[in-house]
């Protein structure tokens, strides 16, 4: 005979048939709210049903198609500021700890993001919860995973803990234990681990000299110049990272990583990835540190110049050697012992003018930005100077603008049609117009008249805008002069435009006001 069920058995299978029940109606109402719209109100209406220990509960217990959202449910949740406080609960902490270690990698990603925007919107009292509840270790282990969605928004939560003195202590001794195993890692954990120092680094000089003195950044250096070519490939993206702010700058214009990074350029077998890397680090170490123009640039022979100039001389579709070279010369030219190097450089001078007229809308657009680099802090020199003194490059430089670049920025204007090349433009002639010697070949110049009051004349907004910027540079630099040169019915247009904002019409017709310049 079968036996009835014991009373108590009957009262467990109705408790979990009621936990499951209350489980699915959690998933349900998560995912209500997930694909709801964001707002407060639904978001306490949620938590009025099922607090937050509650859904991390159902969570815990999903079937997979409710796994989702509840997920997002949690991560919508920590988005308001009111309910955040609600995840340092002990009850919550305790399963964001567990979800850290979780063989599920949507759980895992979720902890992660959740504790990084924990740590970027609590302030310094939310990291301060974090660590208490040892949530702080838990986004340590997440920088390992190999997921690399996981590991980026574990780096986020060690990013904003170095932004509070207080805590950087805490985050300089999760740098020294990963710096114990650096040597251990694989190769990807290894690079993200380097690039996180990178990141941390250029959030605040504090921290990079914190993590310069613990040497963070020798690591970085050591993955580039070594004999591995697989590991120097990988790291151009870390050195590209490392040179793109001041104090990583500075760091690699030390004594002697210069001419380590120049030895690359002689290497016959180097890649090319690995050399526009080298050009473009060099180019900024001599931005940074002029003084390095005695190592590096000596001279026409050698290996940064000689490499700048055959990735100049490139042809073909592929822009980037080209690009690369333009802002390595943009960057050196910068100073004036670079600007000098290079216009007493004939052959490559005429090569990157004649840029600036490249049928290929890159080359031409990273001309334009180039050229635009180095005459933004450059005004035109008032009077003429004797050659040999300081002034004299910039002289020069600006000789050749008026002359020779000038003529190529008016032609794309009048025969290139597309909005990211007009943009360059107008913001280079904004630029040239600051000499009255460029203004007076511009004003002049029928087709740019035309355009200049063609109010229509440029349909996307940055261009417009660029124009603007144009005409007002016009008007400040030359007014002297200007009002004689126009007619007074167009030069209050012009005036009118310049007060106005970059999308203001005239209410007389842009044909009509074309005739009355004529």
């Amino acid at each position: 005979d079968r036996r009835a069920p014991s009373p108590q058995f009957r009262v467990a299978r109705a408790l979990l048939r009621t936990a499951r029940l209350a489980m699915a109606i959690a998933a349900d109402a998560a995912r209500e709210f997930a694909t709801g719209p964001m707002a407060l109100e639904a978001a306490r209406l949620l938590l009025g049903h099922f607090p937050l220990p509650a859904l991390c509960e159902a969570l815990a217990n999903a079937r997979p198609e409710d796994t989702v959202h509840l997920l997002t449910a949690l991560e919508r949740l920590a988005e308001f500021e009111e309910i955040r406080a609600f995840f340092f609960s002990d009850s919550v902490a305790a399963f964001l700890r567990q979800g850290a270690e979780s063989q599920d990698p949507r759980v895992r990603i979720v902890v992660a993001k959740l504790l990084s925007r924990l740590a970027k919107e609590g302030g310094e009292v939310g990291i301060g919860r974090l660590s208490e509840h040892g949530l702080l270790e838990a986004s340590e282990a997440l920088l390992m995973d190999e997921d690399t969605g996981i590991a980026e928004a574990a780096a986020g939560t060690f990013r904003a803990v170095m932004q509070y003195p207080a805590w950087r202590e805490a985050a300089l001794g999760a740098v020294d234990r990963l710096q114990n195993t650096l040597a251990g890692m694989p190769d990807v954990q290894r690079i993200r681990v380097l690039h996180l120092f990178i990141e941390i680094g250029r959030g605040s000089e504090d921290a990079f000299k914190a993590l310069e003195g613990r040497g963070a950044y020798s690591h970085v250096l050591g993955a580039f110049i070594t004999d591995d070519i697989l590991l120097k490939m990988v790291s151009v993206e870390l050195m590209d990272s490392l040179g793109s702010f001041p104090a990583g700058q500075d760091f690699l214009s030390r004594e002697g990583v210069p001419e380590q990074l120049a030895l690359n350029l002689t290497d016959p077998m180097c890649d090319d990835s690995v050399r526009l890397c080298v050009v473009r680090l060099l180019s900024f170490i001599i931005r940074r540190n002029p003084t390095t123009m005695a190592q590096l640039l000596p001279g026409r022979e050698s290996p940064l110049a000689q490499t700048i100039a055959g990735m100049l001389e490139t042809s073909g579709s592929e822009s980037t050697e080209r690009l690369t070279a333009m802002n390595a010369w943009a960057n050196i030219s910068l100073h004036a012992t670079g600007l000098a190097f290079f216009l007493q450089w004939e052959g490559r001078l005429n090569t990157i003018l004649g840029m600036v007229s490249s049928m290929n809308n890159e080359v031409c657009k990273g001309a334009m930005a180039a050229w635009s680099l180095v005459l933004e802090d450059r005004p035109p020199p008032s009077q003429i100077v004797e050659v040999g003194t300081e002034e004299a490059p910039a002289m020069m430089l600006w000789e050749i603008a008026e002359r020779r670049l000038l003529p190529a920025v008016v032609k794309n204007l009048q025969f290139k049609p597309f909005p990211d090349v007009r943009f360059h433009a107008w913001n280079l002639l904004a630029l040239l117009v600051q000499s009255r010697a460029a203004a007076q070949i511009v004003v002049p110049s029928q087709e740019v008249r035309d355009l200049m009051l063609d109010f229509t004349s440029e349909l996307d907004s940055q261009a417009r805008i660029a124009k603007h910027d144009f005409v007002k540079a016009l008007l400040r630099h030359n007014d002297q002069w200007l009002a004689a040169f126009l007619d007074e019915k167009v030069m209050k247009v012009v005036e009118e435009y310049a007060r106005q904002s970059a999308h203001w019409v005239p209410r007389t017709a842009a044909v009509s006001v074309g005739q009355e310049a004529a």
